[in-house]
This record gives structure tokens, sequence and C-alpha cells, in this order.
């Protein structure tokens, strides 16, 4: 096909199911670690976004996006997801259509 770059999202309910990293899935690491490398494996680099609208059910039930503590869960999601997976992407994207967020689905 002659793809250079092939852009997915990471599923943070499936790498962290209760939202931080005490809870890591060893399935969720192993599938995206399988999908990160056959990708290099084949001459194609992974662009990962990282939040793509699914929040963990346990951070929803803690006021989700809306509350105060979403920032600090993000950036221990974030770091998370760098320091299993940054060795091998060299391309991030945080939040998957951010618009949406601030003036459609939070009002």
């Amino acid at each position: 096909m002659g793809l250079s770059y092939y852009r997915f999202s990471l599923s943070w309910p499936r790498i962290l199911p209760n939202g931080r990293p005490d809870s890591a899935s060893a399935d969720g690491l192993r599938y995206y670690n399988a999908l990160i490398n056959e990708l290099l494996d084949n001459g194609i680099n992974p662009q990962v976004t990282l939040y793509h609208w699914d929040l963990p059910q346990a951070l929803e039930d803690e006021g989700g996006f809306l509350s105060d503590d979403f920032p600090e869960w993000f950036n221990d999601y974030a770091n998370y997801c760098f320091e299993q997976f940054g060795d091998r992407v060299k391309f991030w994207i945080t939040f998957n259509e951010p618009l949406e967020h601030c003036c459609a689905r939070v009002r």
C-alpha cells in the first residue's frame, strides 16, 4: 500500500482499566506493543492519539472530563504511555478533535 504513517488511538481503559498506572492491563499493553512492533517491522511509523473520548469508568464516576483532577489523571496516563511506547513512537497526538470537548460535548 505504500504507507509511511499509520494513525491510531490508544484506549485509556484498555491500558489502565481503573484509569491509573497501578491498574495496568498486561493484555492491553501486549496488544499495543504488538501493533506498534508490526507497524515498525513493515516500515510504517505509528502516530498515536492518546485520548479519543474513552475514559475509564472509574474516572467518569469521579467527574470525568469536567473533574478538576482530569489534568492530573491525563498527565499520569500520558507519562505511562510514553514510558511504555515512547522508545518506538515518535509522533503523539494528545486529543482527537479537541474542539469537540470544549464546544460540543461539555456543556
